[in-house]
């Protein structure tokens, strides 16, 4: 029988490292399309401003390309069926450094089954340049994606006394990190720690001795916020750059933690299973309000040399995710949205206004 085509894994296709078998489609792939049109995707290439963390993220991009297009941005859904234990009766939290750590969220997920992920999420991992590891570790990346917001998942049952302490490094800690290499920890190196040890470098990597593996089913899952500058001086210190790293060292909002914590176990729930403790974790002992700037018309003008109208002004800013009000005929009352860290002052309004 004549053939002028063959069966082709994940990698002799380019689509990943899998080569056990041949790639098996979803079945409802339409019979006849050609691959590229089912799998193809327009991959875009930015280079960004230190100032945007924001914009390190799918959930970032959708919101500057909304404010030029007037379309509207939809969040993910991120509800789950809390059904598992008592979140308290399974894990207590100690921040012990809370200008380091402004704010620790974590969740517990029993009975999950580590393999490979979907498809589309390897698929879509891949375009990013992340090498795909099991459904759970690939969310952790798929969702730091798409909110800018890094995480970590520990296989739980290595955690000593079911107890997370964040701490500062020991003097001369020895750690080894996810990429097999010891390295030597001094404070103030921020560290996540149970009971008897270390077991992640605070926003930059996780220990080697809480991994996750296939035989793993129980996961504790973090989400948290720390400070950009240690995380940097640490980061430089033991030369270990990574995703995670990248983004804490800009400046994140502690309020992103928690959306992620719950946008990652929505769907750990769905790729890999199990159930969700009841509750939450969240240590936020300094909660904060979302500040609100007052927006002078006349300090527009005088820095942009021209007049825009206020109602232009508002739409600007409303298209960006800033609430506004209208306070007078001069003035702007502008809500700053949680994913923008860099807002700070009136002239920092009128670069968003200028720049769109």
């Amino acid at each position: 029988v004549e053939s002028e085509g063959m069966i082709c894994s994940q990698l002799e296709l380019g689509l990943g490292d899998d080569h056990s078998g041949i790639l098996v489609l979803h079945a409802d792939a339409p019979v006849g399309e050609s691959l590229k049109s089912y799998f193809g995707d327009v991959i875009f290439d930015l280079e960004l401003t230190p100032n945007r963390p924001d914009c390190l993220s799918v959930l970032g991009i959708a919101r500057e390309i909304a404010a030029l297009t007037g379309k509207e941005v939809h969040e993910p859904d991120s509800y789950y069926i809390e059904d598992g234990p008592e979140i308290n009766d399974l894990l207590d939290i100690d921040v012990q450094d809370n200008i380091l750590c402004p704010r620790y969220t974590a969740n517990v997920i029993e009975g999950v089954t580590v393999g490979p992920s979907p498809l589309w999420i390897q698929n879509r991992l891949l375009k990013c340049g992340q090498r795909p590891i099991n459904n759970v570790v690939d969310i952790t990346n798929y969702v730091m994606l798409e909110y800018g917001q890094p995480l970590h998942a520990f296989n739980y049952e290595l955690i000593k006394d079911k107890k997370i302490i964040v701490r500062q490094a020991l003097t001369n800690e020895s750690f080894i990190t996810l990429d097999e290499v010891e390295r030597q920890l001094n404070p103030p190196m921020l560290v996540i720690a149970d009971t008897h040890k270390s077991v992640a470098l605070a926003g930059i990597m996780g220990g080697l001795n809480t991994e996750m593996t296939e035989d793993t089913t129980t996961v504790l899952l973090e989400s948290a916020n720390f400070d950009p500058i240690n995380t940097r001086r640490t980061s430089q210190s033991l030369r270990l750059r990574s995703e995670s790293s990248s983004r804490f060292d800009k400046g994140l909002q502690p309020d992103l933690a928690i959306l992620a914590l719950r946008r990652a176990t929505q769907l750990i729930l769905q790729t890999a299973g199990g159930r969700s403790c009841k509750g939450t974790l969240d240590s936020n002992p300094r909660p904060t309000s979302r500040p609100r700037l007052l927006f002078s018309l006349d300090r527009l003008a005088k820095i942009l040399g021209i007049h825009v109208p206020i109602e232009r002004v508002t739409g600007i800013l409303e298209s960006l995710g800033f609430p506004t009000t209208i306070e007078d005929n001069d003035t702007v009352g502008v809500d700053i949205p949680y994913w923008r860290s860099d807002i700070v002052q009136q002239d920092d309004l009128a670069e968003e206004v200028a720049r769109v």
